[in-house]
């Protein structure tokens, strides 16, 4: 990893980012939050948010790479964003339960911070010098930014669902979802390095196509349920 001196010590550049990512997002994520909790519950769930993201993204990050899960391996591997995901809606799923608050609630405010702080840490890998991607043009692979291109879209989609948020924010996991995972597997096929799992597709790839498949199952099961509810209440 590349290093920033800071006289008396140095630090890596890509955590530096990550860090800037998390304070920004915390900021955005209490201006969500804060008519319907108090400023203690914000902070704990964001705590929480913080250990799944680093926990799940850790662990992906070992699977996708076939590396053994050990705990020297789990604190020098790389980050999964997608496992990142996984383990913060997890671990925000269980705090609320066991605290007995609205965790649909809660997630659509993540769904908005999520793409805010995947596109301020791809600028992290940029500095950092990985995650590239390769475009081949007459037999002739080219490197480009990839990273900051995936900056750009997840910037985008922020802006789209920080503006949506009081409108449609019951939408907002399910636009997230659609988005995040499609984006996530048509970018996979430009990566420099590609670990593939089956056929021409990477086992990241094959875990989003099979979320983005379930989000589809749900959405249609909530779209079904709503109009019974609706013929119901006209049939009333």
């Amino acid at each position: 990893m590349k290093t920033l001196n800071c006289g008396y010590f140095e630090i890596s550049t890509y955590i530096l980012i990550i860090g800037i990512a998390l304070i920004i997002s915390f900021i955005v994520f209490y201006k969500l939050c804060k008519k319907d909790y108090n400023k203690l519950d914000i902070a704990y769930i964001y705590v929480v948010n913080i250990l799944g993201l680093a926990i799940g993204s850790k662990l992906l990050s070992l699977i996708l790479n076939s590396v053994k899960i050990s705990i020297y391996n789990f604190i020098n591997s790389g980050y999964s964003f997608l496992g990142g995901i996984i383990g913060s809606i997890l671990a925000v799923v269980l705090y609320c339960k066991k605290y007995k608050l609205d965790y649909i609630n809660i997630l659509s405010n993540f769904m908005v911070i999520y793409p805010l702080i995947y596109s301020i840490s791809k600028i992290g890998c940029f500095l950092n010098g990985c995650c590239y991607g390769i475009i081949n043009i007459n037999n002739i692979n080219y490197n480009f930014p990839l990273q900051l291109v995936d900056s750009a879209i997840m910037l985008i989609l922020f802006l789209i669902l920080f503006m949506q948020f009081k409108k449609q924010k019951t939408l907002l996991i399910n636009i997230f979802f659609n988005i995040f995972y499609i984006v996530r597997f048509l970018e996979d096929y430009f990566r420099e390095s590609r670990n593939i799992f089956f056929f021409n597709f990477t086992l990241e790839q094959i875990l989003c196509g099979i979320l983005i498949i379930t989000n589809i199952i749900i959405i249609r099961f909530r779209m079904h349920k709503e109009l019974n509810n609706r013929q119901n209440r006209v049939t009333l």
